[in-house]
């Protein structure tokens, strides 16, 4: 069976010139734990909710926050993002795209096809197909 007939279409993207700040706030919006990074509609990275979390200072939002604690939120998306992702076609077998997230140590794959990304397959996705 493809990663196309149980990956997630409905995709959040955000810019490369995104702030942290701006950033920090989506992931529990969304209830989500990556961000695709998309510039001129092509997937040039994507940011973990703990790749956030390691780039904002710890007092950021606190009474005690300094000048330099509040400078973390203002980082841009594509100072953290990874930009060397591991991705699948639509076309690529499920199994095929386990052995790839377990090999490359990843719980997300972005789906791209011919350059165009088309959705994500996650752990969660891969469970619930094994379950069914």
């Amino acid at each position: 069976m493809p990663v196309s007939d149980i990956m997630t279409r409905k995709l959040i993207t955000v810019a490369p010139d995104i702030s942290i700040g701006e950033l920090h706030p989506m992931f529990k919006q969304f209830g989500i734990h990556h961000l695709l990074v998309v510039e001129d509609g092509q997937l040039v990275g994507m940011i973990s909710d703990r790749d956030v979390l390691r780039n904002i200072s710890p007092f950021a939002y606190t009474a005690a926050a300094e000048k330099k604690d509040q400078f973390t939120l203002t980082r841009k998306a594509h100072q953290i993002m990874t930009k060397n992702l591991i991705t699948v076609g639509p076309n690529s077998g499920i199994r095929d795209a386990c052995d790839v997230m377990l090999r490359g140590n990843v719980s997300l794959l972005p789906v791209v096809d011919h350059g165009k990304l088309v959705g994500v397959l996650s752990w969660k996705d891969i469970l619930g197909y094994f379950i069914q």
